[in-house]
Order: C-alpha cells, then structure tokens, then sequence
C-alpha cells in the first residue's frame, strides 16, 4: 500500500519517487501528507493543509517562528501527525544517539556553542537547544541569560538536574544553516558537531568512536517517518519538541533590559 504525498519542493519528489513502495505523488492535499516549505509564514500553511484534510503535514526545514504560532498551530493541528524535518538535529541521529547514551547516567553538565547568520541564529540555536535536550534525557529550564547584539549567553537546567551552558553569536561567515557543537561533561563524553553534516563522537575509557555517516537524505527520512505514524508504527513528538526549543530560543536571544 502506497501513501499519497502532496510536494511542491523537487527534493520531496524525488524523496517520493525513491520510496515506490511506500509513497506515491499525489496532485490533491485531501487525505496526502502535505509538504509544507518551511520559508515565511509556514506555520499558517500548515494549518491551511489541516484544514485541507491533510492525512499529516511534513514542515521542510522551517525557519524560527513565533511561539504564539506554535502554541496555535498545536490547538489546531489535534491528531494529524506534524513531522519537522530539521537538518542540525536529524530525527535518525536523534535516534542514533539516543540508543548509544541510554544506558549512560546523565551528564553532569553540557556545553553548547552556536554561531550562524543574523538571519538563521534563531533557527540554528532552537536545535542546538534541541541536541542539549536531546543529551541531557529531559526538558530544560532557563536559570539566567544575557542577550544583546545578536550575543546571548544562558544557564538551562534539565529537569534531571544537568546544568547546560548556551554560548550562541552572530557571524557572517557562519555556514548557511548555521553551525552547533554540543559536548557533554561527563565520564563519557558525547560531542555533536552539526552544520551540514552531523558528526557525533563518543570518549569514554575505551577510545573515541565516531558513529558511522547517515547518507540518506533529510526529505526521505521525514517522508518515512510520517508513513510510518500514519500506519500507526510509531508516534511523533516533532511540534511539540519544536515548541520546547523555540521558546527557550526566543527567550534568549530577546535583548536583556
């Protein structure tokens, strides 16, 4: 059985035509998963898709939005799953990841550095927020931050206790999504390094291991992971992870009084 895609982006369709068994284009949003580009107002063409009966929304590398928007676009989206494809935090190393440090006791502290340009800063610090969550096994908390000039320096604290250091900056050099680094203080250490590619290393009294590459592209694995929550083969926390990481990006990159 093949699942309708509606896509507008040449990468979905060929994310598409590469998945044949399981995905097929489709020139109609009623009942598709519908792409929606994740430039401008995005959030308000996801709730146009909903309200199109959208079968599930996929968010193709969404810029910053406004919290208010995501707290709405929550209200209105109810059951239809909203998958977010985020390229500095992929949803497969996310996974990757999370399976290597499970059986790690959480880190006692987490550093987080993220430069990009003044136009992507804030996208790029929500998912550096985003692995510092993902890292730290737990939401997190602002305990104190200092904005100005497009600068901001933060304390977070996971709710299981992990105190998180935020160093963020605008540069104009800065690669195009943005580049974050974040490492874990601990016995075993856990550095990501994301820009366009994601590099993930682990230290610990055995050596440093680099986990292998993922090739496949960010359009397909999106695609797969709405087609398998619309066939009830997992559920996806996406919107709501986004809005954890954009408030607490919001909050601090909003210039101190």
């Amino acid at each position: 059985m093949t699942t309708p895609v509606h896509a507008v982006l040449d990468a979905y369709r060929i994310a598409v035509a590469e998945l044949p068994g399981s995905a097929v284009a489709s020139r109609d949003a009623e009942g598709s998963v519908v792409v929606v580009p994740g430039d401008g107002a995005w959030w308000a063409a996801v709730v146009d898709a909903v309200a199109a009966g959208a079968a599930a929304v996929v968010v193709a590398k969404p810029g910053a939005a406004p919290i208010e928007a995501l707290d709405a676009l929550a209200s209105v989206a109810g059951a239809v799953p909203i998958v977010v494809e985020r390229p500095l935090l992929r949803a497969d190393v996310v996974t990757q990841v999370g399976g290597a440090v499970a059986g790690l006791p959480s880190p006692g502290a987490l550093a987080v550095e993220c430069h990009a340009r003044a136009h992507t800063l804030a996208a790029a610090l929500r998912d550096a927020i985003g692995w510092a969550r993902v890292l730290a096994g737990a939401p997190l908390t602002r305990r104190a931050e200092q904005s100005w000039g497009g600068r901001a320096l933060a304390l977070l604290e996971s709710d299981r206790g992990t105190a998180v250091s935020v160093v963020a900056a605008a540069q104009p050099g800065a690669p195009i999504l943005g580049r974050v680094r974040v490492t874990t203080i601990a016995e075993s250490r856990v550095e990501v390094d994301a820009d366009l590619d994601i590099v993930v290393a682990i230290t610990d009294a055995g050596g440093r291991r680099i986990a292998p590459a993922r090739f496949e592209s960010t359009e397909r694995v999106a695609l797969r992971r709405t087609i398998a929550a619309l066939r009830g083969r997992g559920q996806v926390s996406d919107l709501a992870d986004l809005r954890h990481d954009t408030a607490l990006a919001e909050a601090l990159l909003t210039p101190s009084a």
